[in-house]
């Protein structure tokens, strides 16, 4: 549990707010068939889905996401493009920028960045080769120039990891304000994200922890003079399509601690009724990622579910 409790009382859910409720699918990446990618970001498209959503590591299977993003956008028309979360310490701020500003434009403005440390497993850490006490260090630092890159206009910066002269990025983002969301739950990621990112997308939490933290980082936010959009705080769930609560995914396992029924549903009822949770608690954006052997199948039996609760 989120230590401390700020307010006694959590904020007014997304919808009492009037907030766009949206949905988006996380695809797991288990499966090596490209051809099980395609059928799902397909039925995705057709069935009117708003987003996908990749994750990003080193030492896990699975696709890298911006590549696998930018042959998405060329795939697709309407579908926004989202990571959940990329992984900034261990990469070059300034090349990064560039390819985040490449997938906003080949997609014409429909990318969706969310950002983070990474995962705090031992063999990812030693995969990514970046020093323990210069993770969040980088971080920052990589939000601070990507920034200032994806302005367009010639940037000269001197900071502990990079070292700019007059340099200006092309292309620029589709759209005129690119935003960067962050992840994490701890408190020093929730005051980090207060302090310097665009939006919130939290994941292995509960609806109480999520309204928890949510109020740090408006206190945080509002200490450092700035405010985030109200409707940008979002988290990430797992759900079944069937009644049966199979646990078997691999990321069930990260929290122990944390109650299956807070973060997993089983079915489009059960999925209703914790998005419901969470939306009370301030949320209004969500990456569900489908715990199931057939994916498009998953994709269909949700649909009518979720279009109802994002109306």
């Amino acid at each position: 549990m989120v230590e401390g409790q700020l307010h006694a009382e959590p904020p007014p859910g997304a919808r009492a707010r009037g907030l766009t409720i949206r949905v988006g699918i996380a695809l797991a990446q288990q499966d090596e068939s490209i051809a099980t990618l395609w059928h799902a970001v397909e039925a995705m498209e057709e069935l009117g889905y708003d987003s996908v959503w990749l994750s990003d590591t080193a030492a896990r299977d699975g696709l890298a996401p911006l590549p696998a993003l930018a042959a998405i956008a060329a795939r697709t028309e309407r579908l926004k493009l989202g990571t959940s979360v990329l992984v900034l310490p261990p990469r070059s701020p300034v090349l990064l920028a560039r390819e985040l500003a490449t997938v906003d434009a080949l997609s014409n403005g429909r990318l969706l960045p969310a950002a983070g440390l990474g995962l705090s497993e031992p063999a990812e850490l030693a995969a990514l080769g970046v020093l323990a006490s210069e993770r969040a260090a980088r971080l920052e630092e990589a939000v601070q120039v990507i920034k200032l890159l994806w302005s367009g206009q010639p940037v000269s910066y001197e900071g502990r990891f990079t070292t700019l002269e007059q340099v200006r990025l092309t292309p620029k983002p589709r759209r005129q304000r690119l935003e960067l969301w962050l992840g994490g739950r701890a408190k020093p990621a929730l005051r980090r994200a207060g302090r310097i990112a665009d939006g919130w997308l939290a994941s292995f939490v509960s609806p109480p922890e999520f309204a928890r933290g949510r109020q740090t980082i408006e206190d945080a936010a509002a200490q450092a003079g700035r405010t985030i959009d109200d409707d940008h705080y979002g988290t990430t769930i797992f759900a079944t399509e069937t009644k049966r609560a199979d646990t078997s995914h691999p990321a069930l396992q990260i929290r122990a601690d944390l109650d299956l029924h807070d973060h997993f549903a089983a079915g489009p009822d059960a999925l209703v009724q914790l998005l419901e949770r969470f939306t009370a608690s301030g949320a209004s954006k969500f990456v569900v990622v489908p715990v199931c052997s057939d994916v498009r199948r998953w994709l269909h039996t949700m649909r009518e579910a979720i279009a109802a609760f994002e109306s």
